[in-house]
């Protein structure tokens, strides 16, 4: 049985207030919360207590709605997550059945982002920057690198936007950052095995482990570079990670549809780091910031704030 049968089966549909009993009390909080302060001493004597009664139904009829909404957000959730599980674990196989383009000697892997990623002035002025970043991986992963980059319209950017960088490894920004995010081939190949791998690596950072894990997954994926038993290792293990989510249909930058992965972290407030990937492959085709506020089960319209296309080919030469 997977995971969304499971969850639909054995919860109890009892515990989901109604919508009525959601509106009531979600319009009982707002009144509550619209209500100016009352000074205590310009409440007669005699009325002293009735605000007290009054506010102790509020709060009940409060924590009554807060919890009903609590239970129903969480239950959302759970079946946001197994069904993104399932998507997830799908792409997987789709993936293992895939071949990867063939590189012969000589030949490069290259992935091209196109990225529209917001570019701030004191922190406070954002607006969007388009940028390329071209990278050429040889056969031997050991061997030198290339990197063709376009930083667009960078302030403070003095001379020419483009940037070619050459390193041995991928190692283009320093000694302790490879393009390529650790070694590839070190990743296990069964899914279960993959997620206790990555886990083992936390050291802290991030809201919570189930995060950092997630983003460490998606670092690795989203250069374009996995080969296809590596790729669909880490799919499997983004879908043992609680709080991810899907959602089809997406177009990356291109206009390129596939299916978004990302997680909901409750201390993000609705902010959500995502990937694109397409299903068939499991090569991941862009990334995606969304962002929204968000609180006891309402939110804001979802707001795309950046947004990538990723394209992976075999090419014969590097600049």
């Amino acid at each position: 049985m997977d995971e969304l049968t499971l969850l639909r089966s054995t919860r109890d549909d009892t515990l989901i207030p109604s919508q009525d009993t959601l509106d009531a009390g979600r319009a009982a909080l707002m009144a509550r919360i619209a209500q100016p302060p009352q000074p205590a001493h310009l409440a007669p004597a005699r009325r002293r207590r009735r605000p007290i009664r009054r506010a102790t139904w509020i709060a009940a009829g409060t924590a009554t709605a807060l919890t009903g909404i609590l239970i129903a957000g969480n239950i959302n959730l759970g079946v946001q997550s197994a069904q993104a599980s399932e998507v997830l674990r799908q792409a997987a196989a789709a993936t293992l059945t895939t071949t990867d383009a063939a590189i012969a000697p000589g030949q490069y892997l290259r992935s091209i982002t196109h990225a529209r990623w917001l570019t701030c002035t004191n922190g406070v002025e954002c607006v969007p920057n388009d940028q390329f970043l071209d990278v050429y991986k040889p056969v031997d992963p050991g061997a030198e690198w290339v990197l063709v980059r376009d930083w667009g319209e960078l302030p403070g950017l003095t001379g020419t936007s483009m940037e070619t960088n050459r390193a041995v490894g991928g190692f283009f920004y320093g000694p302790d950052w490879s393009w390529q995010q650790g070694d590839v081939a070190a990743i296990p190949l069964d899914g279960a095995e993959a997620y206790a791998w990555i886990d083992s690596q936390y050291q802290g950072g991030s809201a919570s482990r189930e995060e950092d894990n997630f983003v460490r997954i998606t670092d690795i994926l989203r250069s374009g570079l996995v080969p296809a038993p590596q790729r669909a290792a880490l799919l499997d293990a983004l879908a043992r990670i609680p709080g991810v989510t899907s959602a089809g249909g997406v177009q990356n930058l291109d206009g390129v549809s596939g299916v978004a992965i990302g997680r909901v972290e409750p201390m993000r407030l609705g902010e959500r780091q995502e990937i694109i990937i397409d299903p068939a492959t499991g090569l991941v085709i862009g990334e995606r910031t969304v962002v929204g506020a968000q609180a006891f089960g309402w939110s804001t319209p979802d707001a795309v704030t950046e947004l990538t296309a990723i394209t992976t080919t075999v090419v014969d030469e590097a600049p």
